[in-house]
């Protein structure tokens, strides 16, 4: 199953969240206190992995409106929309017959009482018609079985049953008791995946008394320290056990090599701070002078061997960031084997003490070995844990207050979470800011072929485009340009300067407007000849921003598709004048100032970030055109390659 959104209510210092939409990963930023581990402990509790973690009223509900004698509120305070994968609805289709589901998605929700409800829809029509062609029914002429009750009297009055009439009758009796919803209900609640929420992180011991860990392990007294060490073994596929009843040396020498190596390949294929360290697993005698319980017996010794200094240290010595790194790699792999794969991850701030770099290869494991099997919603603080490969995926948290424009009284509105993740509070967008500063800045180094452009909607339409083109078999945008933001037509020079200082090839696109002639030739002046790209000269019009390009149609149909305008709100033809040269954006900002003021602002970004994220494009008109005006482009500036 796969969670799309949710929406939390009354828990804590949100009062309602609003929609939030959830990805494969989604990275939660945003100020400290401004609700982002409430919304991972709301979401913990929809089927948190420790049962003891319920909704509690007393310290759960906003204190601001709660009392000692509140009667438990019935509405839930954790919504969620869930959409079942094909062999899940292989499943039930097969349990319970074709098409019983009536949609592929589900809404799941949780709250004070605790108690899970679903709200699925389900046709008993075509769960009698399976259990009747499943079991090969035959019924007398006249005979009324069009639902489960019927059916179920019918084979009751049966005086002789053959097999499949008398499994038929036990399937109702049992599965569906208490309906075809109650019983679809049962398998979906199975298939939700258990969810694990980690705020504190677990720290693998670098040495294991054998004698103390196995009395442990007899009396069943195992300590998280324990249980990690466990998941090291695991992870390099033996026990303990099996190392301790080892016959001969050359047996025993082989297995703590083997289990060494294992170890290493899987740690350093993510922790690129240091390719000269290797794991090495050591089991001795306990040296009499050590302190307890290390003094007796054999001990387990985790050591890290650096190749470069030939020296090797106690993994306990380790840096922080480091034992925190391969910890929770190891911790992870426990996890795993306990909950058998069905999860869903929370995790508050992982990596804190991690160098920028090592945060990168936490991302990388994310994206490598977790995304694949798991989703993950995790909140940070840091640039280098938001993915900018993925930047949408980040949500901003803001504890949101209204001023009235008239008597300036604030209104508190509680904890809102937005997917408009570059158009927000200044602080709250810091980290996204920033990671994107930095994926500018390492561009200097590693972006050879550079593209400048002047805002974040130029970025997603060139993306939209390159991978529309190549869905149908055309040339998207060469792999080997990166798309860089610089802030507006006044910061490209500056970057084109500095960009060839390095010896690197830049190509810059750019809106044009009136009064920018200057600025244009400021542009030019510094670029090599035909590398820059006015949009101006993909359309008939003296001035045009990079929507002009797409088409009146289209992106009045992708305004009205993003904003959701109907009722006699959405813009039409007759709003947008095809012959003037005022540029299409202004005039849908004109159009939209006349709109009533329930309707959202316009906002250059929303368009693109919701043309970017769309599923499918039946909705907007003028596709074709679209395409076929940008394909010149991506096609003449691939040309500078």
């Amino acid at each position: 199953m796969i969670l799309r959104k949710a929406r939390i209510h009354s828990f804590r210092c949100i009062d309602d969240s609003t929609d939030i939409s959830i990805d494969d990963v989604t990275c939660l930023v945003g100020k400290n206190e401004s609700g982002k581990t409430a919304i991972l402990k709301a979401l913990y509790r929809l089927k948190p992995a420790d049962e003891k973690e319920t909704f509690r009223l007393s310290i759960d509900y906003p204190k601001r409106v709660w009392k000692p004698n509140l009667p438990t509120p019935k509405e839930p305070a954790i919504v969620t929309h869930w959409e079942l994968e094909a062999q899940e609805l292989e499943r039930i289709a097969t349990e319970f017959g074709p098409d019983v589901l009536k949609s592929p998605t589900v809404e799941i929700s949780n709250g004070y009482e605790n108690k899970r409800k679903y709200v699925v829809g389900c046709d008993e029509q075509k769960a009698v018609q399976h259990l009747v062609t499943k079991h090969q029914l035959k019924f007398e002429d006249g005979s009324n079985v069009g639902t489960l009750e019927h059916l179920g009297s019918y084979l009751s009055g049966v005086a002789t049953k053959n097999t499949e009439q008398t499994a038929a009758l036990e399937f109702i009796t049992t599965t569906y008791k208490d309906g075809v919803v109650a019983a679809v209900t049962r398998v979906l609640d199975g298939l939700l995946p258990t969810f694990l929420y980690f705020d504190q992180y677990t720290r693998l011991p670098g040495n294991v008394s054998i004698n103390e860990f196995l009395d442990k392990k007899t009396r069943n007294v195992l300590t998280e320290d324990d249980k990690i060490f466990i998941a090291l073994m695991t992870l390099a596929g033996t026990d303990i056990e099996t190392i301790v009843d080892a016959k001969t040396f050359e047996e025993f020498n082989s297995s703590m090599k083997a289990i060494s190596n294992q170890i290493s390949d899987q740690i350093f294929s993510y922790w690129t701070q240091n390719k000269h360290l290797e794991v090495e697993l050591k089991f001795d005698s306990a040296r009499p002078g050590d302190p307890p319980p290390f003094n007796a017996g054999y001990v387990f010794r985790t050591r890290i061997n650096n190749k470069r200094h030939r020296a090797d240290t106690s993994f306990d010595e380790r840096s922080s960031g480091f034992v925190w790194f391969f910890s929770f790699l190891v911790w992870f792999q426990q996890l795993k084997q306990t909950y058998k794969g069905n999860l869903f991850i929370l995790l508050y701030e992982p990596g804190l003490t991690l160098h920028a770099r090592a945060q990168s290869d936490l991302l990388k494991y994310f994206n490598e070995k977790l995304k694949p099997e798991y989703q993950i919603v995790y909140t940070t603080h840091s640039p280098f844990m938001i993915d900018t490969d993925n930047i949408l995926s980040a949500r901003t948290v803001e504890d949101v207050v209204q001023v009235d424009k008239k008597t300036r009284e604030e209104t508190l509105l509680g904890t809102k979470v937005s997917s408009k993740v570059l158009s927000s509070d200044p602080d709250t967008v810091s980290p996204l800011q920033n990671a994107l500063d930095y994926e500018l800045t390492q561009s200097l180094f590693i972006g050879r072929n550079s593209i400048l452009v002047e805002g974040p909607s130029d970025y997603l339409y060139l993306k939209w485009i390159s991978k529309v083109l190549e869905s149908k078999g055309k040339q998207g945008l060469d792999y080997r340009w990166t798309i860089n933001i610089v802030g507006g037509i006044d910061k490209i020079p500056g970057y084109v300067s500095l960009f060839q200082a390095n010896l690197l090839h830049v190509a810059a696109l750019v809106d044009i407007q009136s009064g920018h002639k200057q600025k244009l030739d400021n542009i030019q002046k510094s670029m090599k000849d035909k590398h820059l790209f006015r949009v101006t000269d993909y359309t008939a019009k003296i001035e045009a921003d990079l929507e002009d390009l797409l088409g009146n149609d289209f992106y009045v149909s992708l305004v009205n598709d993003a904003y959701r305008l109907q009722h006699g709100y959405e813009i039409d033809s007759t709003k947008i004048d095809p012959k003037t040269d005022k540029r299409i954006t202004v005039q849908v900002e004109e159009y939209f100032r006349t709109l009533p003021s329930h309707i959202q602002e316009f906002d250059h970004f929303f368009p693109a970030q919701h043309l970017y994220e769309a599923k499918n494009l039946d909705n907007i008109k003028g596709v074709e055109e679209a395409i076929k005006n940008l394909e010149p482009l991506v096609v003449a500036l691939n040309g500078l390659l």
